[in-house]
């Protein structure tokens, strides 16, 4: 199967404090990866240094083979410029735990700002697929409300469906139920096995277990910057083989 993301060796510190110690991981394209374990153990960083909202301080980190955030000129490593890590993100869509919606703007215009501005689309195509969009995940008769009027659920999907407008070839959740009410959880976790059961490729940050062995085609667990153990849902989550990840699943099952 084509490789979607690599990572070799990432490493990364705030401060002189590691946060993430040399992190591998291998995801194919159309392949569900949920990254799960205690706050603090990296997932949101190495997350954020998928599409470069974060710097990886060494190591690999590949996109369709090709290097996120930087360039390869005669063996050595150059920073991208903003124009060229913009273009890269276009094709990397990331739904945050706090929606991170236009608060001023519609949810139709949240939708089509970036088609119109960053893919250059034009605005009545951009709004068409936007509608699609928003049937898609059942905001179709949201179209003129702004975030302010709608359920964290409902801003979560319309995030979802933005990011989707791009036509990205990877989405990246970053705990994407985390900041809901739990009977709003449901409603995003469907729209995400929706996506999945598109054929998406999906890198998840979640705590809902339930999901991730639902869902996913690999499970990894990061502890302290390192990935401790990784496999096959129904190995990782029934018959863990570490004693670190046992006593966290005896927590959060």
């Amino acid at each position: 199967m084509t490789t979607m993301v690599e990572a070799r060796g990432v490493t990364k510190s705030y401060a002189n404090v590691p946060v993430l110690r040399g992190v591998d991981l291998v995801v194919s394209q159309g392949e569900v990866a949920c990254l799960i374990g205690p706050s603090g153990s990296g997932k949101s960083t190495f997350l954020r240094c998928i599409n470069h909202l974060e710097k990886h301080d060494a190591g690999e980190l590949r996109v369709e083979g090709n290097l996120v955030g930087y360039q390869l000129h005669n063996g050595k490593l150059y920073e991208s410029s903003d124009k060229q890590i913009c273009g890269e993100r276009a094709n990397i869509g990331m739904v945050f735990q706090r929606f991170n919606l236009f608060q001023h703007l519609s949810v139709l215009e949240n939708l089509t700002i970036g088609q119109v501005k960053v893919r250059g689309v034009k605005e009545d195509d951009a709004k068409r697929r936007a509608r699609e969009l928003l049937a898609r995940v059942g905001l179709e008769s949201r179209e003129r409300n702004y975030p302010s009027q709608l359920s964290g659920g409902q801003q979560q999907r319309v995030a979802i469906a933005r990011a989707l407008a791009m036509e990205p070839r990877l989405m990246l959740f970053d705990e994407p139920t985390s900041a809901l009410d739990p009977e709003l959880v449901g409603e995003v976790l469907d729209v995400m096995r929706d996506l999945a059961a598109s054929g998406m490729t999906m890198i998840v940050v979640t705590h809902e277990m339930g999901f991730a062995r639902e869902v996913a085609n690999t499970v990894y667990f990061l502890d302290q910057g390192v990935i401790e153990e990784s496999g096959a849902p129904a190995d990782m989550l029934g018959s863990p083989r570490s004693e670190r990840l046992r006593s966290f699943l005896s927590k959060v099952l």
